[in-house]
């Protein structure tokens, strides 16, 4: 035996004695009877929603399907006149799902540690790549699983023509595709962190254009083509190979980081936080620096509500990527409205109610942010109504513009007379304040009892608290689209979406503090 040899350090890996030590420790304190019980209404659930979500399905196939060969010919927003390749909608979509998956993902930190990991293990003189490999792996099968689970639906209802086992492979290459995208977001985490935005889009180019690929490939897999899923695969073992290489690269900070977004993230989840969530995915260090913007903020205002709506204007200016989510929801509702087909006047209204409900909550940032210590507002010298009608200004006057943007492509597009971007602008008005709203959410009395449901107990205050702000939401939004299904505005649907809009104020005004 050499010296080198003697003096060598045992082979010794912390991950793995830690998690044995603790599932040990949990195996001794938990009894059998607790662990069937909870097997068994895991198994039970999801037994429940597997033939719930099957019959909905075959439900709306029909409904789809009856709905498609109506032969009325009259649409919202009549088809371009030039011919598109078939399943381009669809392949807007998976790309658009694909490009979300990437950036929640790189959000999420995909190869990332905990607090306790990163304080005791990232210190030690140890090769990383084992202490991470395996969470990264369990995270792609675990996304593999959920996104071939979450295709089926969407498949099954939107393309009537392909065959079970078609929809089955093309449900297993999206969920490789989303494995892909994940991967992408770890290569990005392993190469050096760019300090500019500008950089940072730039660098997602590279795998946008490849998740584009992969989008029109999924598609075409639904025909039944084995050799594009096995060219789909082997990308995904290619990136593997790559990103594996490259773990020991990942700087420590990197790691951290991304531990304590999920574990955030993982506990809005597990309390059915959708504002805490909102603020988990947005934990990198916002706001962009600007001489200009601080001179102006320096000059204050005559009156208390004047200094505070300066302030959130300024907050709100200065809030990076607060117009990413609107007006990439408004290109993609438009790009599927044009790539659709001549689908039924109730489908593309529902496409329009979906991207309401998508860019509404993003412009509430500002508002959530000053709802984690609502104390602070009642410092200020003025009344919580004067308060919450500040947090809403820019709000609605951002969300009207952007109503009225939508409205006006529809009309150029043949949709209805330009009197529904007046129509538009007044329910961007009740969006602003159904954004504030939602914001500013009641947190849940979790000490009420339970209810039941077939997926087991519910909180009965949780529901009412996720409802808050997607109720306003709906309520402005009913004039507009039936303004939008006649095409043209009456004057008393004028009235009722400005009295609608109105209420919708009034309601966050006048809300409950608590």
């Amino acid at each position: 035996m050499t010296a080198e040899a003697a003096q060598a350090p045992p082979s010794f890996n912390p991950v793995h004695y830690t998690r044995r030590a603790s599932r040990a420790f949990n195996r001794g304190r938990t009894p059998f009877r607790d662990a069937f019980v909870d097997v068994y209404t895991a198994v039970l659930a999801l037994g429940t929603i597997g033939a719930l979500a099957a019959g909905l399905i075959l439900a709306l196939r029909e409904q789809v399907e009856q709905a498609w060969n109506v032969g009325s010919g009259r649409t919202l927003v009549a088809p371009p006149p030039f011919s598109l390749p078939d399943g381009t909608a669809a392949a807007v979509l998976v790309f658009a799902a694909l490009a979300a998956v990437m950036v929640v993902a790189r959000k999420l930190g995909p190869v990332a540690v905990s607090g306790p990991e990163g304080y005791w293990w990232l210190s030690l003189p140890l090769d990383r790549r084992p202490m991470v490999a395996g969470r990264l792996i369990l995270r792609l099968l675990l996304v593999w699983a959920g996104a071939s689970l979450l295709y089926l639906p969407f498949g099954f209802v939107l393309d009537l023509e392909t065959s079970v086992s078609g929809q089955l492979l093309a449900a297993g290459t999206f969920g490789v595709a989303a494995v892909c995208a994940v991967l992408f977001a770890a290569l990005r985490q392993a190469g050096p962190v760019p300090r500019a935005a500008v950089v940072r889009r730039r660098g997602m180019l590279p795998g946008l254009l490849v998740l584009a690929l992969l989008a029109l490939v999924t598609v075409r897999v639904a025909a039944g083509s084995w050799a594009l899923a096995l060219t789909v695969l082997s990308v995904a073992g290619a990136l593997g190979l790559v990103v594996f290489a490259r773990l020991d690269r990942i700087p420590g900070r990197e790691l951290v980081r991304g531990g304590a977004v999920s574990g955030h993230a993982g506990a809005a989840v597990y309390l059915m936080d959708l504002n805490e969530m909102g603020r988990a995915l947005s934990a990198e260090p916002d706001g962009v620096a600007s001489p200009r913007a601080a001179r102006w903020y320096a000059r204050g205002g005559r009156t208390p509500f004047g200094a505070l709506l300066r302030a959130d204007t300024a907050a709100f200016l200065r809030t990076r990527g607060l117009w990413v989510r609107p007006v990439v929801v408004l290109v993609l509702c438009v790009f599927l409205l044009l790539t659709g087909g001549a689908q039924p006047p109730l489908v593309q209204l529902g496409m329009i109610a979906v991207a309401v409900f998508a860019a509404v909550p993003a412009l509430g940032a500002v508002a959530r942010r000053t709802a984690i210590m609502p104390g602070l507002d009642l410092l200020l010298p003025l009344p919580v109504s004067v308060v919450r009608l500040s947090r809403m200004a820019l709000p609605a006057a951002v969300l009207a513009l952007w109503t009225a943007v939508l409205c006006v492509v529809l009309v150029l597009l043949g949709a209805g007379d330009p009197s529904l971007i007046a129509l538009g602008a007044l329910a961007g008005v009740g969006f602003g304040a159904s954004a504030v709203r939602g914001a500013y959410r009641v947190e849940p009395d979790w000490t009420a009892p339970p209810i039941d449901t077939p997926f087991g107990p519910m909180p009965s205050a949780q529901a009412g608290s996720m409802m808050r702000g997607l109720d306003t939401t709906l309520m402005a939004l009913v004039p507009l689209l039936l303004g939008l299904f006649l095409g043209y505005v009456p004057g008393v649907l004028l009235l009722a979406q400005a009295g609608f809009s109105a209420v919708c104020v009034l309601v966050v005004i006048y809300a409950n503090a608590r």
